[in-house]
């Protein structure tokens, strides 16, 4: 990995920090029993993106230049060692605040269903559909303890 990348608890959203660092042994205890714990990829006070791991589930937050999560994905284990990108949420927020002006979640399906939410909050509004997607870029491998690299990807096609 050639980005700076500190261990901990968990990334508190809030707050826009980590919780409780960890030392590097102790997160690769977690990695190995897959227990949760978390990776903040790059510097601790502007970082790129966190990593949320635990027993079959992968989350990649990817943040903005406020640290605020603008982008997520979650993979979960579909099989030992393979992942499958099942949500994508997008989020647009109002100038430099932190409240959330729309955002878009995709809830995708191995059959390359996919299920899209869009939802506005000024004025308030909600639209759902339904379409098909080729999945093929939504798998991954799991990754090992410290490479990251291919799981923290923003572009996955």
């Amino acid at each position: 990995m050639q980005q700076q990348i500190t261990y901990c608890k968990s990334w508190f959203r809030a707050r826009k920090q980590p919780t409780e660092m960890w030392p590097e042994e102790y997160a690769r205890s977690a990695h190995r029993n897959k227990k949760l714990y978390s990776v903040v990829v790059g510097p601790i006070d502007r970082p790129f993106c966190f990593l949320e791991i635990n027993k079959g589930f992968v989350g990649v937050g990817f943040l903005d230049r406020l640290a605020r999560e603008y982008l997520y994905y979650a993979f979960r284990e579909i099989k030992a060692g393979t992942l499958f990108l099942s949500m994508t949420t997008y989020r647009e927020y109002g100038g430099d605040t932190d409240k959330v002006d729309n955002g878009t979640t995709y809830r995708f399906q191995e059959n390359g269903t996919v299920e899209i939410d869009k939802q506005s909050f000024n004025p308030i509004t909600n639209q759902n559909s339904r379409s098909f997607y080729d999945v093929a870029n939504n798998y991954d491998i799991w990754p090992e303890f410290g490479d990251y690299d291919h799981i923290i990807k923003i572009e996955r096609s």
